[in-house]
């Protein structure tokens, strides 16, 4: 709801300003306010604006943007009884507002009175606009969500400054191990999506979710963000890139390529989406199976092996706590008459000590076992044998594409963690958490751990007493923030300092366990 109004004013801005926009949330005053320094709106734009399922003058003069639908302006009644827009441009002020309880009276949908507050008064201030919505009645309202939202988004406006409660919000892209790059030029699929490249990227450690995917853009306008079936299969959570096709902005068939919602979501049954998740989806798989072939290949060395030895040391010391604090916690909890593991809930499907998640819902069939990838650009990428199934798009396919065939399926690990050695990026933390495989990385390419590897000349790293003792403290320290952070989530604490509390305990029990190990 917060990006709607946000983009507006990233988007419709005077020529040379650079768009800032600035959002205060207030979760004790149940009340958001988006301002912006974009061009404003005169009187007549203010009531065309908040007419529901106006057509957008800038698009229909020509200029491309997300606006197609004109419904996002309600996003607010999502989440709240009252909008209030306030408006200058040209040093002229207009103020309305407008309420769910009128919005509801007029069930038809026609003539919803919208109350003017003031009327193109003249006050000399600069262009811009500010939301204010009252009355949300939310729970509670997840600013740091909001801030990893907006991050996500405005890596595609990179003059864009978005301020939320002080915090600056910047995207970092993460460490990349490499890029590829596929040109419909030539292959099958120049004629539907007209001439274009798909950059696939590789990152050196695993994505969170909202940065997994290709983004699906037209005219730099994104769309939607995917794995194209590539979900759930090992390795798909390293993949991202972009890929822009203006022919999707233009698209005009039957089956609507994307509907009002603003979901991020686009249609599959639509003819050029359906050719556009096909060539996405064959590149994906044949890059997913090149790092498939590399992580074997690196899990063959005489190092690598040594490092997952002490990996599965940690581990264990790791496991043995959390099934101790586990049984603690399924017994305070049935004393309070909860009774259910909180970490373990959102994994399990059926079984104790597995779970199986599935991959995207592609209503699909197979039509080849085998399929191919597009040609890559020269010398852009790698030489991938033909080996992703060639599929077609269908509405009334028997089941999902995903679950086709035991190779889109994936265990995951339900009763424990574990812990691996990785160069995944000097920019990335000392160590990282994949919550979807419950595994702990510790980066070996982390400054302060490069410095304790380079240890006495000749001397491996797992005979550096410095290193390990560092290993061991950076695999305890996510692994006891992880425990806050999910029973935090869980809203287990009623209050912050519960949470600092356990993480202080459970970092003690980890050294004293760990002393106990080295002594025997």
């Amino acid at each position: 709801m917060v990006w709607e109004y946000v983009s507006n004013g990233l988007q419709y801005k005077d020529a040379g300003t650079k768009p800032t926009v600035v959002v205060s949330i207030d979760p004790k005053a149940h009340k958001i306010q988006i301002r912006d320094n974009g061009r404003g709106m005169l009187f007549d734009d203010l009531q065309h604006y908040v007419q529901m399922h106006g057509e957008n003058r800038d698009r229909k003069q020509g200029r491309a943007g997300r606006g197609m639908f004109g419904t996002g302006k309600a996003a607010a009644f999502g989440i709240a009884n009252s909008l209030t827009l306030t408006t200058v441009r040209d040093g002229k002020r207009s103020k309305v507002r407008l309420t769910r309880k009128d919005i509801e009276a007029r069930a038809d949908g026609d003539g919803i009175p919208i109350k003017t507050v003031e009327r193109e008064v003249g006050d000399g201030a600069p262009n811009g606009t500010l939301v204010e919505i009252d009355d949300i009645f939310l729970k509670q309202l997840d600013i740091s969500s909001v801030i990893r939202h907006i991050e996500r988004h405005i890596a595609h406006w990179p003059d864009a400054s978005v301020l939320v409660n002080n915090h600056e919000c910047e995207f970092a892209e993460p460490d990349i191990a490499k890029e590829f790059r596929f040109t419909t030029k030539g292959s099958e699929f120049e004629e539907t999506l007209g001439e274009t490249i798909l950059v696939i990227k590789t990152a050196k450690a695993p994505l969170d979710d909202e940065l997994r995917g290709v983004s699906i853009l037209s005219e730099g306008v994104w769309h939607e963000s995917t794995l194209a079936g590539c979900d759930r299969k090992p390795f798909a959570e390293y993949l991202c890139g972009t890929i822009d096709v203006p022919a999707l902005g233009r698209d005009s068939s039957g089956v609507p390529a994307f509907d009002m919602s603003r979901s991020m979501k686009l249609n599959p049954r639509n003819e050029l989406v359906g050719e556009i998740l096909r060539f996405v989806g064959l590149n994906l798989e044949g890059v997913r199976k090149e790092l498939e072939r590399q992580d074997r290949e690196r899990r063959k060395t005489e190092e690598q092996k040594t490092l997952q030895r002490q990996g599965s040391k940690i581990a264990e010391i790791i496991n043995s706590h959390f099934r101790d604090w586990s049984a603690k916690l399924k017994k305070t909890m049935a004393k309070a008459g909860v009774g259910r593991d909180l970490l373990d809930a959102q994994n399990r499907q059926g079984g104790e000590d597995s779970s199986i998640v599935f991959g995207d819902a592609l209503p699909a069939i197979v039509v080849e076992q085998e399929g191919w990838p597009a040609k890559p650009s020269a010398g852009s990428g790698p030489e991938v044998a033909p080996s992703a199934p060639h599929v077609e798009l269908q509405a009334d396919a028997p089941e999902p594409l995903a679950s086709h065939g035991s190779k889109a399926k994936r265990t995951v690990r339900a009763g424990g963690f574990d812990v691996t050695f990785e160069r995944i990026g000097a920019n990335e933390k000392r160590a990282k958490y994949d919550r979807e495989t419950r595994r702990i990385i510790i980066n070996l390419e982390h400054p302060r751990l490069v410095m304790e590897a380079q240890g006495v000349q000749g001397q491996s790293l797992v005979e550096n007493p410095t290193f390990l003792r560092m290993a061991y403290e950076m695999a305890f320290t996510e692994y006891a923030i992880v425990l806050a952070q999910e029973l935090s989530t869980a809203q287990y604490y009623f209050d912050a300092q519960d949470a600092l509390v356990e993480l202080r305990q459970t970092i003690d029990d980890l050294s004293k366990a760990f002393a106990t190990s080295r002594q025997e």
